[in-house]
């Protein structure tokens, strides 16, 4: 507002002794200003749609799901969700399943976020990799699942692991994250009675591990 009316100040000035330099540094200055206003008015944007379709969540009634599949159908998902959005990655998939998982409960719409969160920051990560390769591998244990995320990324920094799950933290820039996604896929994981733990590399890169109470058949 103060560069607004200077500027309008000075144009009511004579032509003679207007501040041509200064009209312009000021108009600079407020596109430069104004570019801030939308790119965290869009970031403040997107945290309340993902808040909102957080709360919406699903029916909150868990059903038995055969991992394996869902696994299969929703990492393919993110996949091509991926590949047909405007940053397309060549990224080779590899699944590694064990079948002697057959089912567990599941509440299906919430853990399918887990699912595509994880596939979609590990694509990210990726990007500046050479040959990007995403492994999911499940495992039955004992009296427990587990399913692990690898990827071949530059891994994360020891100074950032302890913040990855905290509500809108994010290193992305601009209105690219929400820092929401992590955090809502470990209230998920939580929620099914699970864990979520990272371990990080820089010579393997990530690996999201997720651990789930076991029904099996």
């Amino acid at each position: 507002i103060e560069l607004v009316e200077e500027s309008l100040g000075e144009l009511n000035r004579s032509s003679e002794v207007r501040d041509e330099t200064l009209l312009t540094e000021n108009l600079s200055h407020i596109k430069s200003n104004l570019q801030k206003v939308h790119e965290h008015g869009s970031r403040a944007n997107n945290i309340v749609n993902s808040m909102l379709l957080h709360s919406r969540g699903g029916s909150g009634t868990a059903q038995s799901v055969v991992l394996n599949d869902f696994i299969r159908e929703y990492s393919n998902l993110a996949f091509h969700f991926m590949r047909a959005g405007k940053n397309p990655l060549n990224v080779q998939m590899v699944l590694e399943l064990d079948e002697k998982i057959h089912e567990i409960p599941l509440i299906v719409e919430d853990f399918s976020r887990v699912v595509l969160n994880i596939c979609y920051n590990a694509f990210d990560a990726m990007r500046i990799t050479p040959r990007p390769t995403l492994k999911i591998c499940t495992q039955l244990k004992d009296e427990s699942v587990l399913i692990r995320f690898e990827d071949n990324g530059p891994g994360i920094p020891d100074e950032i692991k302890d913040k990855i799950f905290q509500p809108f933290f994010t290193t992305k820039k601009g209105t690219e994250g929400t820092g929401l996604g992590l955090s809502i896929t470990h209230d998920i994981v939580k929620a099914h009675g699970g864990l979520l733990r990272v371990e990080s590399d820089r010579s393997f890169g990530s690996r999201f591990v997720i651990e789930l109470p076991a029904i099996t058949k």
